[in-house]
């Protein structure tokens, strides 16, 4: 047999080896499994607690501001001066949108008022600031 005529009776070998590419995938689907409930996390807010607060349901446009001052809207974060846009955004462009602010307990006073100026001042008159409900009956408060 003369060299470089070995594989002349027989054709290339065409196939394509899957399993690795199927252990791949398998290892990236169980890091998406474990890792995907620690993404739904929320965010990170000690609401101050209040005796007169009450639960209401409606329709309404969430602006947080975090410990740092930053502020989110519906989760997102914003910027101070695209604030009222995107709360504008995210309430479908209604004049009657609700608006509820919730600020940590430990942020400075300020940017909570910064933020329920800038709505008031933008024309969105229903601003509700969230509390949590003091523990225990409301008799024994």
């Amino acid at each position: 047999m003369a060299p470089g005529r070995r594989d002349a009776g027989r054709g290339a070998l065409a196939e394509i080896n899957v399993t690795p590419l199927v252990d791949v995938m398998l290892v990236l689907l169980i890091i998406f499994m474990v890792s995907a409930p620690m993404l739904t996390r929320g965010i990170d807010v000690n609401l101050p607690r209040a005796a007169s607060s009450s639960i209401i349901e409606e329709d309404r446009v969430t602006v947080t501001v975090r410990r740092d001052g930053q502020f989110l809207v519906e989760g997102r974060p914003v910027v101070d001066a695209m604030l009222v846009d995107e709360v504008r955004k995210a309430g479908g462009g209604r004049a009657d949108v609700a608006v509820y602010l919730e600020g940590d307990a430990r942020v400075a006073y300020g940017r909570v008022l910064a933020a329920m100026d800038a709505l008031r001042e933008a024309g969105i008159e229903r601003v509700a600031l969230v509390t949590e409900p003091l523990p225990g009956p409301p008799g024994e408060r």
